[in-house]
């Protein structure tokens, strides 16, 4: 995690130079997991740079039969940037979860950490 937003001296993603489309990474676990929460924090370089927190994102885990299916979420999908953003979701037992996020209308998005829980 970053020490402050404008931290550059760890490791981010980023779509840049992507603007307004619907982008996603996922995270393939190993063996079916028990997850009930995620947390990310976003990379926003503004004012002057390409990134900025995305206009939405949402979870979603890949279900029994093999289709993204979106998690139950039981707090609002957070866009602050320089704060971990958690959500937390009933929880799901899966082999992988997919991170979308829909980028701002003029500006990229990126992750500095995502975590799952």
């Amino acid at each position: 995690m970053p020490n402050s937003p404008e931290d550059r001296s760890v490791p981010y993603y980023h779509w840049w130079p992507k603007e307004n489309t619907v982008e996603w990474i996922t995270y393939d676990f190993k063996e079916k997991a028990e997850v009930s929460s995620t947390t990310v924090f976003w990379f926003d370089d503004g004012p002057w740079g390409g990134c900025r927190v995305p206009k939405t994102w949402k979870l979603y885990y890949k279900d029994a039969e093999g289709n993204w299916a979106p998690v139950k979420n039981l707090d609002e999908y957070g866009r602050e940037k320089g704060l971990p953003n958690q959500v937390r979701f009933e929880p799901v037992k899966t082999t992988a979860v997919k991170l979308e996020v829909a980028l701002p209308e003029r500006h990229a998005s990126g992750v500095f950490e995502w975590e799952i829980n």
